[in-house]
């Protein structure tokens, strides 16, 4: 398998079409037409990550964090991101980011934290919209069910826990082939009426390619008739954070200490006397691994007594008070968790490759104790 193939099998399990608008997900540099040796998993390409995949023998870098995330007008010799490029190309390694994609998909990131609180029925704290689209065909009366099932296998008809879902509506079509026509039916010059179904199907945008493909395949026509809408609702299985509940109350202090036995770095929060759960107990949890503190008014609006994320500013405190405990934790602490969650969606497309966690620190910071 070459890098290339390697690539594009991960935009399959990272679809590009998740990221925000602002991010730079999907392959980022390095040569793609080289057999594939191996992938590690890390939080950030590094000196300690480049030297680990060189000992590991691994040519591929998957990280959470994009290496080329600001636009590079040139490439020098100034500066962290244009030195590692330099050691990515020169020890002949390729990178793949996963970002703001993967934080997209409620059992990666943020799904981590919460399966390391004991949280229960969790949901997205914040549905992504925008990602869906519909596609309305025309299809002969005859050829309808062998078609609807050929949409289906590209990834048509898929929604949350239901699959093969789709919509139609019996009618009649006409047309008039004319002068350079080949019809399936009908003849030249001759308008043509025909029983067609009106198929409706709903699919993620990033499908597109392959069920336009299908759709031109499975169906008899020369030219076929149909319309691809774009969608605005939200859908719950993607966005970013999550909320849910623990099996039973706990003390403010108890949900602490969990937390930070799990990620092992310092807290800040939210001071008790400034929140109604002064003395009080722990229900629901909302979190967002990474920079999420902006979710906050999310999260109390689902009700959470408390929300954990990093990258919390002076006045998420003040505007927070009287609603709900901000917890903070460190950026890297929240997010090192999914490097082990990105690792268990890779390996199984790449079953006869070495899919390796990093084993060098991947935390640029720490604390003075």
């Amino acid at each position: 398998m070459l890098i290339d193939e390697a690539v594009r099998i991960l935009d399959q399990i990272f679809p590009p079409g998740l990221q925000q608008s602002y991010d730079r997900c999907g392959f980022q540099c390095g040569r793609t037409d080289r057999p594939l040796t191996g992938i590690l998993v890390g939080l950030d390409v590094s000196d300690e990550l480049i030297e680990e995949a060189l000992e590991q023998g691994c040519n591929l870098l998957v990280t959470h964090h994009p290496l080329l995330f600001d636009p590079l007008t040139r490439i020098g010799n100034s500066g962290r991101v244009e030195r590692l490029v330099h050691r990515v190309l020169e020890a002949g390694l390729a990178v793949y980011a996963a970002h703001t994609n993967a934080d997209a998909m409620p059992d990666t990131v943020s799904g981590a934290l919460a399966d390391a609180l004991g949280l229960r029925n969790t949901r997205v704290l914040d549905p992504l919209k925008g990602i869906l689209r519909q596609l309305v065909v025309y299809i002969p009366a005859d050829h309808a069910e062998t078609f609807r099932e050929a949409l289906f296998q590209a990834g048509a008809g898929h929604l949350g826990n239901y699959g093969e879902a789709s919509f139609g509506v019996l009618g009649r079509g006409t047309f008039k082939p004319l002068d350079g026509a080949q019809p399936f039916l009908g003849q030249v010059g001759q308008r043509e009426e025909v029983e067609e179904w009106r198929l409706e199907f709903v699919f993620e945008a990033w499908k597109t390619p392959a069920i336009l493909e299908a759709m031109t395949q499975a169906h008899p026509y020369q030219e076929v008739a149909y319309q691809l809408y774009p969608l605005e609702q939200k859908v719950s299985g993607y966005g970013m954070g999550l909320v849910g509940d623990l099996e039973q109350e706990i003390p403010l202090q108890t949900a602490l200490q969990r937390i930070k036995d799990f990620l092992g770095c310092p807290l800040r929060y939210s001071r008790p006397s400034q929140t109604p759960l002064e003395g009080g107990r722990i229900r629901r949890i909302a979190l967002c691994g990474g920079a999420g503190a902006s979710l906050w008014p999310l999260a109390q609006a689902a009700g959470a007594d408390l929300y954990l994320s990093s990258e919390f500013k002076h006045h998420h405190f003040l505007d927070a008070g009287g609603h709900l405990v901000l917890v903070e934790a460190g950026h890297a602490e929240t997010e090192i968790p999914a490097c082990d969650r990105l690792r268990q969606r890779i390996t199984p497309l790449f079953r006869t490759f070495a899919v390796l966690n990093a084993r060098s620190s991947q935390n640029p910071t720490v604390y003075l104790t």
